[in-house]
């Protein structure tokens, strides 16, 4: 079992569980984080922002009645109220007729992740480190621009008790960190965008960071790219974009229970090309590992598509039952504020190809290279349609080079139309995060991308 956390022995959910009445069960989450937010711009390092959090929440049964409810009081007092709280909300709660219960310890976990201490122990000169490294090195590429950014450091603990008698917890360490390279004095303003994260900051390359976002920086005024439909190279950060939208759209159970989801028909069936195989797997060196979800089940890889071939949904407990489906063990907090899409990936990894993106960019007779989204929403679920724009560092490719900057679109797309026309894959990953998700994912080609309108800068 994943070591507990030293605060976690100060409050006991076994003994709050003996105070429920009978017919009654619960699940109970405490979830400690520490960590270090440094925010740089004007190429400056600003005030550093620590924070350290306890939130705890607690979810009754009664009969199959479920209500939950949340605080930051992890002792045993502070457990009791929460209890207490819950099971008065729980009598009135609409029933969940095909509630499975809570689950009884059982199966093996996955054995030691990836974990940094030494990422879960830095502190803001640690993490101002990182910080002037990214400046240091986007100010020599770019002299004169102007560079702003964030990195972010530190550790997680969760731990998930029900009354069942299972109790787990497992530890994770972040970093992540993200830069803006930009000349707003010129007309169009330029600028250019580079991210990344990973378990151990040591690993995180802030210097490549910051060279990376300075180099896709337009050196030129960009031009105006009339909207059409046009051969993409999206690099990572597009990438992770477009993934995340596929796997609220297509892979969180909800979608499937209230027959929304862009895939609730394609499940088995091709929706892309054999060189596409995407996997959630929350134990990967690859992703920020962690040993269990928010219900704790041990977390295992699962696959979504497989060799272009579309995969079942992911589920939790209540899923699991409406549906009639095996248990994935992708529970997010009860109380999750984006619970409308139910449980969810979390740690996708896109197998890689085999061309480097300059690779990518030559096999494109004419077309676009897009290095991030800006701003998007769904506009259609049931089709896996979203919106938004292309921002910081969008160029236009012809005869197989990159030839000149384009300014900004808008597209509005489905994310299966994109993924059915992938003709290319890179061959270099890297892992994004901006909190509880990850996408680890190289860049990508595709032969048609639809961009609805334009912008004037």
């Amino acid at each position: 079992m994943p070591r507990r956390s030293p605060g976690a022995a100060e409050s006991e959910p076994g003994e709050t569980f003996s105070r429920l009445p009978t017919g009654s069960s619960a699940d109970a989450r405490i979830l400690t984080s520490a960590s270090t937010t440094i925010r740089f711009s004007n190429g400056r390092v600003r005030q550093p922002h620590l924070e350290r959090s306890t939130q705890v929440s607690f979810r009754v049964a009664d009969g199959r009645r479920l209500a939950t409810a949340t605080g930051s009081d992890p002792s045993s007092e502070g457990l009791r109220k929460l209890l207490d709280s819950a099971m008065t909300l729980a009598r009135i709660a609409p029933l969940e007729p095909r509630f499975p219960g809570f689950q009884a310890p059982k199966g093996r976990g996955p054995g030691r992740l990836a974990l940094s201490r030494a990422t879960a122990k830095l502190g803001p000169e640690g993490a101002t480190r990182l910080a002037e490294e990214i400046l240091e090195a986007a100010t020599a590429e770019a002299p004169g621009a102007r560079v702003a950014g964030v990195v972010h450091v530190g550790r997680q603990t969760l731990r998930v008790a029900n009354s069942s008698g299972l109790d787990r917890s497992t530890e994770s360490s972040v970093s992540y960190a993200s830069v803006l390279v930009e000349r707003p004095d010129q007309d169009p303003p330029v600028s250019g965008w580079s991210e990344g994260a990973h378990w151990d900051a040591a690993r995180l390359a802030p210097a490549t960071l910051g060279r990376e976002a300075a180099d896709r920086m337009a050196r030129e005024p960009p031009s105006a790219v009339p909207p059409g439909n046009y051969a993409v190279v999206l690099r990572g950060p597009a990438v992770a974009e477009l993934l995340m939208f596929l796997a609220h759209l297509g892979f969180a159970a909800n979608g499937e229970v209230e027959g929304w989801s862009c895939l609730a028909h394609r499940r088995g069936k091709t929706v892309a090309p054999e060189s596409v195989t995407l996997i959630d797997d929350p134990t990967s060196r690859a992703t920020i590992p962690r040993a269990i979800d928010y219900e704790g089940t041990w977390a295992r890889r699962t696959p979504l598509i497989t060799k272009g071939v579309a995969g079942p949904v992911v589920t939790d407990l209540i899923t699991a039952g409406r549906l009639g489906r095996p248990l994935t063990g992708h529970a997010l907090p009860p109380e999750a504020p984006w619970g409308d899409y139910g449980p969810m990936p979390m740690n996708l990894v896109l197998a890689p190809g085999d061309a480097s993106e300059q690779e990518l960019v030559r096999e494109t007779r004419r077309g676009l290279l897009v290095t991030r989204f800006h701003y998007v929403r769904v506009v259609d679920p049931g089709r896996g349609v979203i919106t938004g724009m292309t921002r910081d560092g969008t160029y236009v490719i012809e005869n197989g080079e990159v030839v000149r900057p384009a300014r900004n679109l808008r597209f509005t797309e489905s994310v299966l139309t994109a993924l059915a026309g992938v003709r290319g894959i890179g061959k270099a990953r890297r892992t994004y995060s901006g909190g509880a998700e990850s996408v680890t994912a190289p860049a990508i080609a595709t032969r048609s991308f639809r961009f609805t309108s334009a912008t004037l800068f």
